[in-house]
């Protein structure tokens, strides 16, 4: 089978909170991106996520070297797939999404001294 996805995908590393958010009250889990691209992204989860659940994602990019400020990413997101990983020790899922909005949100910089 040769490769479906729209967009390249970027490898990264980084803490991510997670809320399902159509439970009521809201759960959140933490996981760690795998890998993000303009359309999906794909994480670790101790949580098995049903498909077509939704979900809030955030996470923090780390800061750009000449600015020093990092920049925190809000994703809304409909899960597409959750498989357990083999291999594992504890029971670990690989969690794909569909990014239905995202918002990127820069630190205020104060200016005064």
């Amino acid at each position: 089978m040769g490769e479906r996805r729209k967009a390249r995908r970027y490898e990264v590393y980084l803490p991510v909170q997670v809320c399902m958010s159509k439970h009521r009250p809201l759960e959140f889990h933490t996981g760690q991106l795998r890998d993000v691209s303009r359309t999906g992204i794909f994480f670790h989860s101790d949580v098995a996520i049903e498909a077509g659940a939704g979900l809030e994602l955030t996470f923090s990019l780390p800061a750009e070297r000449e600015r020093g400020t990092s920049v925190l990413v809000r994703a809304s997101a409909k899960t597409l797939r959750s498989t357990p990983l083999p291999g594992e020790v504890t029971p670990v899922f690989g969690v794909a999404v569909a990014i239905d909005r995202i918002d990127f949100v820069r630190p205020v910089v104060s200016s005064a001294a």
